[in-house]
């Protein structure tokens, strides 16, 4: 779909939504991302990407787009819930990504409906988009596409969005700001409106569901600030995290300030160009995602599934991250990351799952020469050097910027690269 080249594709989407100009779409979610050429070019737009494709034993996109530094997670929108809060995307997109959007009664763009903010857009390019000059090319006929096009209009309609913007292989759509429009809908409509029954932001082994969720209350009519205002700034969902308010969030931000400087002064690669794909495992705010973002990375942050959801304030902030839970694996491919950060996550999943087990599946996400900062309690620290030396990660423990903190201590892992030795028989 990029005859011109992406960067021509993108400026031709910049013209249709000027959001993309000047802050107001900061992040944004693609649907079967190919090599995520598109993520790759928004982020020099400061636009973060969170690139997703399944899992494929012949062309490994997610695994391309990563080695290439960019975000991407290995998804696919099927039966469950992305794991990804409510309203969390100012834009989503489609580029010939083979998704029915219009079977099985608008499922499927019924989550896209769910993970976009009010006022967000939805972009779609390739079939039915077009349809008039690009249908001999498509194995089809015009009338059938018309009739999908007519019917995707007719099924966004419902959803409340609108046709926004519209030129050549592209149509934007946006989802409507206009709380009326969602309070026509009820249980009983087509399509339906959400009960209360279900957490809009539950989203970890949660069924997708056949109905519209309505914004909530409390974020009807009101932006976001712009980038990049918008990552120092408390969001609204910052109250309906269990002890959150704009004061812990400033206080969080200044403790990984101060951590962050510490790290560089212990590991100099980080800040420079050794290290690219940074993974925070066990985030509350994003804060030290926040700390690092003038550094040339980009950071994964990972919520606990099993404790307080705090990944919408991580997205309102304009960072990226993802619902997990450490006792299984994470939906990556192997040795795609270079920096893995754990900050109490021994402590807080030792009573669930065996730290062995945590530690292997790092082992995994990291490359060779990548490196881990683990900042623990000491009784657990002294557990995971042991497991790690049999890795043959080497290690070193430090005191925290912190250095009467007796309670906490870090310790530095780098994985080596090496090879098994041949055995002669």
């Amino acid at each position: 779909m990029f005859p011109n080249g992406v960067g021509a594709y993108v400026d031709l989407m910049a013209d249709l939504i000027p959001g993309m100009k000047d802050g107001s779409v900061r992040t944004a979610l693609d649907t079967g991302c190919g090599v995520a050429s598109w993520g790759g070019d928004l982020l020099a737009r400061n636009i973060l990407t969170v690139s997703l494709a399944p899992r494929d034993n012949h062309e490994a996109q997610v695994q391309f787009a990563l080695e290439r530094g960019i975000p991407a997670i290995l998804g696919i929108i099927s039966t469950q819930r992305l794991p990804i809060p409510s309203a969390s995307m100012d834009m989503a997109h489609c580029s010939r990504c083979l998704i029915p959007w219009t079977e099985f009664g608008g499922l499927y763009l019924m989550e896209i409906q769910r993970v976009l903010r009010p006022g967000g857009f939805w972009v779609l390019s390739g079939p039915p988009i077009n349809y008039e000059n690009r249908w001999h090319g498509w194995n089809t006929t015009v009338e059938a596409q018309k009739a999908d096009f007519d019917r995707l209009k007719k099924m966004l309609a419902s959803m409340c969005f609108r046709l926004y913007n519209k030129k050549g292989d592209i149509a934007v759509w946006q989802k409507s700001l206009d709380a009326g429009c969602y309070d026509k809908l009820t249980p009983v409509t087509t399509p339906a409106k959400c009960d209360d029954s279900v957490d809009a932001d539950a989203a970890w082994y949660v069924p997708m569901r056949s109905c519209v969720t309505a914004p909530s209350p409390k974020s009807r009519g009101k932006a976001l600030p712009k980038w990049p205002q918008r990552l120092g700034v408390a969001p609204e969902r910052v109250s309906v995290v269990p002890g959150g308010s704009g004061s812990a969030m400033k206080h969080d931000d200044g403790k990984w300030k101060a951590a962050v400087k510490h790290y560089k002064a212990l590991l100099p690669a980080l800040g420079s160009d050794k290290v690219r794909n940074v993974m925070d495992m066990s985030t509350v705010y994003g804060g030290f995602a926040a700390s690092l973002v003038k550094d040339p990375v980009w950071v994964m942050n990972v919520v606990s599934s099993y404790g307080p959801n705090s990944l919408g304030v991580v997205y309102d902030r304009g960072l990226i991250g993802t619902n997990h839970d450490w006792c299984e694996a994470f939906s990556t491919y192997p040795r795609t990351y270079d920096l893995l950060h754990a900050d109490g996550l021994f402590a807080a999943e030792s009573h669930r799952c065996e730290m062995k087990f945590v530690l292997v599946e790092m082992d995994r996400i990291l490359r060779p020469t990548g490196y881990a900062i683990i900042r623990d309690n000491p009784y657990f620290l002294d557990s995971v050097a042991s497991i790690a030396k049999g890795m043959r990660w080497t290690c070193d423990r430090h005191d925290t910027e912190n250095k009467e903190n007796e309670k906490e201590k870090l310790l530095i892992c780098h994985k080596q690269l090496w090879s098994a030795k041949k055995q002669y028989i």
